[in-house]
């Protein structure tokens, strides 16, 4: 009774089958994003030093050309098979590539012991790209895979539950990288550990995955696709083909809506993160000390991020619905972007990725998944994969050549932000209104 009567206060009604379902699919979550967080930090880092800090921008431009095929290869993949076997082909694949590079970090000639940084360092972009594609990828994956057994209603409940576990998995396995990386003295050594550790959680995703299949079996993970009674909205005749999720995202506006969430989102976040790199650079000289504070900072969102999905999340979606979520994300940035203006100081730059990052985890995240949820399976798997993915590089590409036509300018930066901010604070509004009388209706965007 006194657990029952926490569940209800956390996360509403949810029933004791709606319990079990998201559980299972926020531990799925703690371990995927816990493996992520550790691997996004060295990805980071292992590029500054490495490579040198300057030429992230580069990274990002370059990875949307990179990203194009595998996009093509993934939407291919998802037409023939299920969205589980797509989980266990990727991780296994993934899995034995991290191996590969593990290795190759603990060669003392052109891994982590080689102070040298310079454009030609082939492993640092290696590592970077490889980091950026798995769980962009993976991520895409696992929550289309959500949103495709879940209802809308339940989903105001249950996905606080979900970001909890998410934040949860991590702040523990950020929490672990940061003490393994508190013996500076200890860098080359401790940091391949870490990317082992983390290859072995996105194992373990895999496994949550096989458990679901296994406890709720199929009758129990229907989603609002599956209800009776939907109204559909699709052309008579529409030919579904290979390029179907591009096609949809070009020819359906609340699917490219979601896509401008996304560019906003990722392109705001790039240019402060590059504003972030240069200080931090020039603050802490040392490659370990770099690393260290950049763990610490992960941390830091981690915690907020954690705690907000505890107490927060669901509460919110509950208490103010899905439209004002997405609208107060923006807004709130925009508040912490004018304290940097005002102090263009390292730790003001701090506060900016700490909000952002945090409540986008926390609060946005969530709230951007559920818009996929009245839509349909090509939408879903197809034109998410391009947002995610190739949409998401295109957009961190795009931040990049600002910024390095902007360059360190911080009135430049922080104005072009706000201006970008009004748009998306604006844009959010509107699909949060369409998701609500989308959902009103019982209807279908397909």
């Amino acid at each position: 009774m006194f657990f029952t009567r926490i569940v209800h206060a956390l996360w509403g009604d949810l029933k004791p089958g709606e319990f079990k379902k998201f559980s299972l699919l926020a531990l799925g979550s703690f371990f995927l994003i816990g493996a992520w967080w550790p691997l996004k930090t060295l990805k980071d880092t292992i590029f500054i030093n490495t490579v040198g800090p300057i030429h992230i921008t580069v990274a990002k431009i370059l990875s949307v050309a990179l990203f194009f095929p595998l996009v093509l290869l993934y939407s291919r993949l998802v037409a023939y098979f299920t969205k589980q076997k797509l989980i266990y082909f990727f991780i296994g694949a993934y899995t034995i590539v991290g191996l590969l590079l593990v290795y190759l970090l603990t060669v003392p000639s052109i891994g982590l012991a080689n102070p040298e940084m310079h454009a030609g360092r082939i492993l640092g972009w290696a590592f970077y790209v490889y980091c950026e594609s798995y769980i962009s990828l993976l991520l895409a994956l696992y929550q289309s895979f959500i949103n495709d057994v879940i209802t809308p209603e339940s989903a105001k409940r249950g996905y606080g539950l979900i970001a909890f576990g998410t934040q949860l998995g991590g702040f523990l396995f950020t929490l672990l990288g940061n003490c393994l990386t508190y013996d500076t003295t200890q860098y080359t050594s401790r940091v391949p550990l870490i990317v082992l550790i983390s290859l072995a959680m996105f194992v373990m995703v895999a496994v949550i995955v096989y458990i679901l299949q296994c406890v709720l079996g199929k009758e129990n993970l229907k989603g609002y696709e599956e209800q009776p009674g939907l109204h559909h909205t699709r052309v008579p005749g529409e030919s579904v083909g290979f390029f179907d999720g591009l096609k949809l995202l070009l020819t359906r506006p609340y699917v490219a809506g979601i896509f401008a969430l996304v560019f906003f989102q990722e392109f705001i976040s790039t240019m402060m993160f590059f504003q972030l790199s240069l200080l931090t650079k020039v603050t802490y000289q040392d490659p370990a000390l770099v690393t260290k504070f950049f763990f610490h900072i992960a941390l830091a969102i981690q915690a907020i991020a954690c705690l907000f999905g505890l107490f927060g999340t669901s509460y919110f979606y509950r208490r103010f619905g899905i439209q004002f979520s997405l609208v107060a994300y923006p807004l709130l940035i925009g508040v912490f972007i004018v304290c940097y203006l005002l102090q263009p100081t390292l730790y003001s730059v701090v506060y900016v990725v700490l909000i952002a990052k945090a409540l986008g985890y926390a609060l946005n995240q969530p709230a951007k998944e559920m818009l996929y949820i009245p839509t349909s399976k090509n939408i879903k798997y197809k034109s998410k994969a391009w947002i995610d993915m190739f949409g998401m590089r295109f957009a961190k590409a795009t931040g990049s050549g600002i910024t390095r036509l902007i360059g360190p300018a911080v009135m430049l930066t922080g104005g072009f932000a706000l201006i970008l901010i009004g748009v998306w604070a604006s844009l959010a509004h509107r699909l949060g209104k369409v998701f609500k009388k989308t959902i009103d209706n019982n209807e279908i965007i397909e």
